[in-house]
């Protein structure tokens, strides 16, 4: 039976981990034999590239933080008042334009192959940022950051490569370090901003001479970061491996990719993000909000250090704990083991709150530690059912599939954060429930992941018979 005809009827339900496209027979005989196998040795040479690449798409979106509502007060063409809309659609503009281009570059991924169409990713990327920073009218922003929708297939590839430089017995650690390069680029990147921005006034002994900072005050960060995508894009350009595999000379139409099994994974992948989304986007407004409506009264530098921590708390556990806990108990297990705490997570907000208000700081910031250091597990769930989509997605495919994954991505990202947000604004000033709405209806929804775990597919082993036959296929492309 072909690989089509199993995907129509269903029958070829779970894939597993895709193979490296440079692996030897040694790599597939890990696969056929027990599941406790030691895990391949990953190339860490093109992990690291491929980190490097990742950190590029989170730096370039969250570089904009710090200084973009007074670069639009600037242009003098917005009320003060209204900023927040613009600054909204400026956001939204990126992943709106991103999730629709998506599918166009998973398709070309598959055709032409990864590499092209991580260069090209790369190359609109650099362009729009930097001329972000050159941006004098509202306008121009949103062209700019339209542009980089456009070109917002690095994530997308940068998921494949990820998944064709590893497989089933090491992904988890792959995936780990993908996830890990995020939360860089997400730390890094309004740091950049904040600290570079209008280098004449933070900076006047050093920058007070240069016109340019002085025309275009916000023009630095954006070359930097610039700066820092045309260098991953040469290293990219030079180095990085074409794993596209031979599968894709017979693509799989759209409509047989998207079985039932490969459906039923999307909605559990795009739930688990939306609540991981929307923590991400409610707690810095809960430690900013005053305490006698329901938050933590921090100042800004407070709540930078607090993120953080979070950021690196998250990062010590996907990279160390989770390779580890997914070959123990398995990619599905583990999954709903970590989804378990999640509702007891949206809980430790609405207890620290507690303790503020009846003037019990140290309650409070343990709570908040515990939230910072230990809850921050749960984010494994975010990579936990990305590695249980990759087991669904067919090889021929695996570039599609992982499009549309970020195309949900997107979709949630312009929804859920600012919808959580506009709750928890209307929970605080109404004191509805004592403020505490929104981290109870979180609680509701985190519960709701924890409840779709069970009905993800199982990560087990494909049947000895195809693996067999794809350890001999591999013998003898080494022979010849």
């Amino acid at each position: 039976m072909s690989e089509q005809e199993r995907i129509v009827d269903g029958e070829q339900a779970d894939y597993g981990a895709i193979r490296s496209t440079s692996g030897s027979s040694t790599a597939a005989e890990t696969d056929v034999g027990d599941v406790k196998a030691q895990p391949t040795p990953l190339d860490m040479a093109q992990i690291v590239l491929l980190s490097f690449a990742r950190i590029s798409e989170p730096l370039t979106f969250t570089i904009l933080f710090p200084f973009v509502q007074q670069m639009i007060v600037d242009t003098g063409e917005v009320a003060i008042e209204d900023v927040g809309y613009s600054v909204g659609l400026i956001e939204v503009s990126f992943s709106i334009t991103q999730s629709l281009s998506l599918l166009y570059w998973s398709r070309a991924a598959d055709k032409y192959g990864r590499k092209p169409v991580l260069l090209a990713s790369l190359f609109g990327a650099f362009v729009a940022t930097v001329l972000f920073g050159f941006s004098k009218h509202v306008w121009q922003m949103y062209a700019c950051r339209f542009l980089a929708g456009v070109f917002g297939g690095n994530a997308m590839v940068i998921r494949t490569l990820f998944t064709e430089n590893s497989d089933r017995t090491n992904q988890a650690k792959a995936f780990a370090y993908f996830a890990f390069a995020a939360n860089i680029g997400g730390l890094v990147g309004p740091t950049i901003g904040g600290f570079l921005s209008q280098p004449v006034k933070q900076w006047p002994r050093l920058f007070g001479r240069w016109q340019i900072f002085i025309d275009y005050p916000y023009c630095l960060p954006c070359l930097v970061a610039g700066l820092y995508i045309f260098f991953t894009l040469i290293l990219s350009a030079v180095y990085l491996r074409e794993t596209r595999p031979d599968e894709c000379d017979n693509p799989i139409p759209i409509r047989q990719v998207l079985n039932k099994k490969i459906l039923r994974m999307f909605g559990i992948f795009g739930w688990t993000v939306a609540v991981a989304f929307s923590l991400g986007a409610a707690f810095p407004l809960y430690l900013f909000t005053p305490v006698k409506i329901g938050g933590q009264g921090m100042t800004p530098p407070q709540i930078a250090q607090i993120q953080a921590a979070a950021g690196l708390s998250q990062g010590i556990w996907l990279l160390f704990a989770m390779p580890r806990l997914d070959t123990k108990l398995g990619t599905k297990r583990l999954f709903i083991c970590i989804s378990s705490f999640y509702p007891l997570v949206m809980i430790i907000p609405i207890l620290a709150n507690t303790f503020s208000r009846r003037s019990n700081p140290a309650g409070s910031w343990t709570l908040i530690a515990l939230y910072v250091f230990v809850g921050q597990a749960c984010q494994m769930t975010f990579t936990s059912v990305q590695l249980l989509l990759n087991a669904c997605s067919p090889p021929s495919a695996i570039a599609t599939v992982n499009g549309i994954a970020v195309a949900i991505c997107g979709i949630v990202k312009s929804i859920f954060p600012a919808a959580i947000n506009a709750l928890f604004a209307l929970s605080v000033s109404r004191q509805i429930l004592g403020g505490y709405l929104s981290w109870i209806v979180m609680a509701f929804l985190a519960a709701g992941v924890f409840v779709i775990s069970f009905f993800a597919p199982e990560d087990r082993h494909e049947s000895d018979d195809v693996q067999k036959g794809r350890v001999m296929e591999s013998e003898a492309e080494a022979l010849n």
